[in-house]
């Protein structure tokens, strides 16, 4: 409803295709192959950031297209290694990809470091826990 407004108000406005490609990445799909192309349009027309490089990336992940999404996911690091959905993303494909379990570990380290207000990081810390409160569970049911 919201992109409908802004598409009739000016359809090629940067808001307007971002949001289109937003849009299009959580419909998934067909769609995505045309969020990618509107991504790879902003990056040619404003430069290659970070946020874009993590969007057509994410849009390879939900392809199933691992290598091609941990490339671009490489070339945002290399802009900022520091970006936590770049250090998300590079864990969450180097275990698609299955890569050493040391790699998709430093990456989350990194994030839980220097991120730890990060709603990713705070919702890991609580599966943990939650996983940790359930192994003592079976443990004590185990023991009886």
């Amino acid at each position: 409803k919201e992109l409908k407004k802004m598409q009739d108000e000016d359809e090629d406005a940067t808001i307007t295709q971002l949001a289109l490609a937003w849009f299009n990445l959580a419909i998934g799909g067909d769609k995505l192959q045309d969020a990618f192309y509107i991504f790879q349009e902003m990056a040619d027309k404003h430069g290659s950031t970070v946020t874009l490089l993590n969007s057509q990336a994410c849009c390879y992940i939900l392809q199933g297209k691992y290598d091609e999404a941990e490339t671009l996911l490489q070339e945002a690091f290399d802009k900022d290694s520091n970006d936590p959905e770049t250090l998300i993303n590079l864990a969450m494909v180097s275990r698609y990809l299955d890569k050493a379990p040391e790699i998709s570990s430093r990456y989350l380290s990194q994030i839980k470091d220097a991120h730890s207000d990060h709603q990713f990081v705070k919702d890991l810390a609580m599966k943990e826990k939650d996983f940790d409160l359930m192994v003592e569970h079976t443990r004590s049911s185990y023991s009886r």
